[in-house]
């Protein structure tokens, strides 16, 4: 389910060298907004997107402030299933900060497994008003516990509805490790396309990307097995 395609655009890099930066098709000018939960310290992502005129939603409790994105609407809580006082269900948080005929916005999230959660909770209906996800899917670790996949498994398919797989990238926190002879990474970077752009369906001959950075500088970068793409 996670097999990236050409899908008929050229792939550009948003946002800062190594953690912090992502490829995403170059379809950009599509777009308008952007939402961006749990962007912690790291916010190059959004300035790029603000020089190309795109304007972010930032939230994240964690964070104080935005620093280096001007157009950004900050709100200092945690997006979530639902509404309290430190976090913002994620539908309300579309909802109060777009027209109900705006659409072909761009998801940019790393919530260290609050996906998990998050994505079951977006409405269909918003949902395809995405045009792009970029999402880091966090602990393959525990791909073989029956209850973690029956969390995950769902989640994908959802997407999977609406959405195709454009590119693929493994987070190098933790070396490669195996569950029932397939190789998985902890983390893992993937960018979806709303299937109403695609131009195009064909293999990618190979990963990495000539694009694709390692996260973590000091630590040993790690490659997918071919079967991942191929």
């Amino acid at each position: 389910m996670f097999k990236p395609y050409d899908l008929g655009y050229d792939l550009i890099r948003i946002g800062q060298h190594n953690d912090g930066g992502y490829l995403v098709p170059n379809i950009l000018n599509k777009s308008k907004y952007c939402f961006s939960p749990g962007v912690g310290q790291t916010s190059q992502f959004e300035a790029d997107l603000e020089k190309i005129g795109i304007k972010s939603f930032i939230a994240d409790f964690s964070a104080e402030k935005i620093q280096n994105v001007k157009t950004a609407n900050f709100v200092k809580k945690y997006i979530n299933s639902y509404n309290s006082k430190n976090t913002l269900n994620i539908n309300d948080w579309i909802r109060t900060n777009t027209n109900e005929d705006e659409e072909n916005f761009i998801l940019q999230m790393d919530v260290d497994g609050g996906e998990l959660e998050i994505i079951p909770a977006i409405s269909e209906n918003n949902l395809k008003k995405f045009s792009i996800l970029v999402i880091e899917f966090h602990y393959f670790e525990f791909i073989g516990n029956e209850a973690f996949y029956k969390l995950l498994y769902p989640l994908i398919k959802k997407i999977l509805e609406f959405f195709e797989v454009c590119h693929i990238h493994p987070n190098n926190c933790s070396s490669l490790f195996e569950v029932n002879s397939i190789k998985f990474p902890s983390a893992l970077e993937v960018t979806f396309l709303n299937k109403k752009f695609i131009k195009k369906k064909e293999k990618i001959e190979h990963l990495p990307n000539k694009l694709d950075e390692k996260n973590i500088i000091n630590k040993k970068d790690i490659s997918l097995p071919s079967y991942w793409y191929d």
